[in-house]
């Protein structure tokens, strides 16, 4: 095993910031059931950015003891105990992109859980799997991600291009003849927050360990590498934590809280396991065998902070690119732009569906509160890679004039008519007859830059879109500064991308929503008397603004119900309304002096006194009656009763 020089130039910043975890105790503690083993840590975990930008480790920056040789492995500052070694690691750190960073996250807190019957106790291991016989055994851990970067000096705004989990195997010495089932550890994001007194039992829907689509996601997964046969001892295996941790990281909809995982040992035919497989412990007495994760990633400097605002994300309705090859490309998971010489050039197109974004919403800028966020994958070349060449292009953004679907459009069709279908003005469209020549926004990508984020400002265009100025076609995309000239393609990822986080979306910066009094223009009052105020008289009423106290929920989402109904019984037979207005919770008396002297008979009288509101808040109403009761049977004197009551009626 080698481990990496300190004599390195490269240097490794450390933070003085302690680390929070979900553990409450700063002791080891061993909870056990008739039924589960259960082994809390609290040890505590370890975070250090890289200032490398290459795939092997930097070295550490400072140190007491004086590791072996090279090898790959991450560089950590302790944030509660100091610890000068860092875990030997055979696999590749995961890559540092260009003006980006590396932090490395120690298993921080962890807890096995396994069925009957249990296993001997060993804080150095933790071990998944089942055998003939001991009963299943999975571990449930937990990496504090968001305390790591806060650790490097940032906040949760990054862009995670990379991420790995290692694990190192132990010694299977256990004497199990048993014939080894092919399968693989696999780790699950926990759907609920991370339990250190969790047992097989507790705390999961079914009481009977942690189920698949019920405690965790199954669709999204991190899977190490396949165990065809009983793995060898004092090795390392890695899983590419990458998506699952761009999921928590993200800015959008699709954000994931960081509820912990569940590591288990799945078998490739779905039977059960024939062994229990162990891994160093965060206990383990060698730190530098201790299970850790790194993440590499970009610091995120979006165009808007909108701190006094709302920022909210709209996802695109549609995307697709042209490129002069007759063929539909709108399904595909990225997007196009540029030119590769032997397929010519590429336009992308995008729309955004408007009936979404209220009418009441008002842009805290009008200059720069709308952006166009798209992921920029890299270059690409296209075949026959008769140009092998990459260049600075100028990306530009044109509203489009003409009606198209992503399902149809080409480099010379736009849309359908029925059984016909529609023409651009001219091929690869028109700056005239398919699209506005006016550039919206620009911006450059330099040769040879990584992935990162990509934004255009489309600010002046959205408000026409939601002004009614000028038709929602959505934008074309296209090289402005030399379209024609032959290189690689621009790679983005697209609306129908398998990782959600990448997908385009707009970023809209509103101003905040809200439900207030509004003074109404001063105006002379008038009492049942016809008595007239001695002055004009400023009253006010509540009024939503920018989206406030709008309804979430339709009645058209209940079923065939007609437009304008406020209230129906559902599926449950409960009563559902769907009034949500502005309007006054507290006011308060003003006394008004009125002039009654043309009034006979009203002289005396002097003032009258109204109410001013002072504050308003959107009225909510939901369910307003619980499932209805089944009645009791009636009796047979209940049912005689009933019946002599109707024959009196009658008479």
């Amino acid at each position: 095993t080698t481990t990496p020089s300190t004599s390195s130039s490269t240097t490794t910043p450390s933070t003085s910031s302690s680390t929070t975890t979900p553990s409450t105790s700063s002791s080891t503690t061993t909870p056990s059931t008739s039924s589960s083993t259960t082994t809390p840590s609290t040890s505590s975990s370890t975070t250090t950015p890289s200032t490398s930008s290459s795939t092997t480790t930097p070295s550490t920056s400072s140190s007491t003891t004086t590791p072996s040789t090279s090898t790959i492995t991450p560089t950590y500052t302790s944030t509660s105990t100091v610890s000068t070694t860092s875990p030997v690691n055979p696999h590749q750190n995961c890559t540092i992109p260009e003006g980006g960073d590396r932090v490395v996250i120690y298993l921080e807190d962890y807890v096995v859980v396994q069925d009957t019957p249990t296993s001997l106790e060993n804080e150095q291991w933790i071990k998944i799997g089942q055998s003939s016989s001991e009963g299943e055994s999975v571990v449930i851990v937990y990496f504090d991600m968001a305390q790591a970067i806060v650790d490097a000096g940032l906040g949760e705004d990054i862009a995670v291009t990379d991420s790995r989990i290692n694990f190192r195997v132990a010694d299977l010495s256990d004497g199990n003849d048993d014939e080894w089932v092919a399968g693989r550890p696999i780790l699950y994001p926990l759907k609920s927050a991370f339990n250190e007194n969790s047992t097989w039992e507790y705390p999961w829907e079914r009481s009977d360990g942690p189920q698949a689509g019920i405690d965790y996601y199954s669709s999204l997964i991190a899977e190490f590498p396949g165990m065809k046969k009983t793995p060898e001892a004092s090795t390392w295996v890695q899983a590419i934590s990458t998506t699952i941790v761009r999921y928590i990281f993200t800015e959008t909809n699709h954000k994931m809280s960081n509820n912990g995982f569940v590591l288990r040992y799945v078998t490739d035919d779905g039977s059960d396991a024939s062994h229990l497989v162990p891994f160093a412990s965060p206990e383990f007495e060698d730190e530098e065998f201790r299970p850790f994760m790194d993440i590499c990633y970009l610091p995120v400097e979006p165009p808007i902070t909108c701190e006094e605002g709302n920022l909210i994300y709209y996802e695109l309705s549609a995307d697709t690119y042209i490129v002069k090859d007759n063929t539909v490309h709108g399904g595909e998971e990225n997007l196009l732009v540029g030119n590769s010489g032997w397929d010519g050039n590429a336009r992308m197109l995008l729309e955004f569906d408007m009936s979404t974004i209220s009418d009441l919403v008002e842009l805290y800028d009008d200059s720069q509160s709308v952006y166009l966020r798209l992921w920029y994958e890299g270059a690409e070349m296209g075949k026959p890679y008769n140009d092998p060449r990459q260049m600075e292009r100028t990306l530009a953004a044109h509203k489009i004039t003409k009606t198209w679907t992503e399902d149809v459009a080409t480099n010379k069709y736009s849309s359908t008519y029925g059984s016909r279908n529609n023409q651009w003005g001219t091929e690869m469209m028109g700056d005239v007859s398919d699209y506005d020549a006016e550039v919206i926004a620009t911006e450059t990508i330099e040769e040879g830059e990584g992935a990162h984020n990509f934004y255009l400002n489309l600010t002046s265009v959205f408000l026409e879109w939601k002004n009614h100025t000028s038709t929602d076609n959505g934008i074309v995309i296209k090289d402005n500064l030399h379209e024609s000239v032959p290189g690689y393609f621009l790679k983005f990822a697209s609306n129908e991308n398998t990782d959600p986080t990448k997908r385009p979306y707009l970023m809209v910066c509103q101003k905040q929503v809200s439900c207030e009094p509004e003074d109404m223009d001063p105006r002379p009052i008038y009492d049942d008397n016809s008595c007239v105020s001695k002055a004009n008289v400023t009253l006010n009423m509540c009024v939503a603004k920018n989206g406030g106290c709008e309804m979430d929920d339709r009645a058209e989402n209940y079923g065939n119900y007609a437009y304008g109904v406020t209230a129906l019984w559902d599926s449950h037979h409960e009563l559902v309304s769907f009034c949500k207005c502005c309007v006054e919770k507290e006011t308060e008396a003003m006394v008004i002096p009125m002039d009654c002297s043309q009034i006979e008979g009203a002289e005396d009288y002097d003032n009258i006194s109204v109410q001013y509101i002072t504050e308003c808040a959107c009225q909510e109403c939901k369910t307003v009656s619980s499932t209805r009761k089944k009645r009791a049977a009636p009796s047979k004197t209940r049912l005689l009763l009933r019946s002599a009551l109707k024959s009196m009626l009658r008479k």
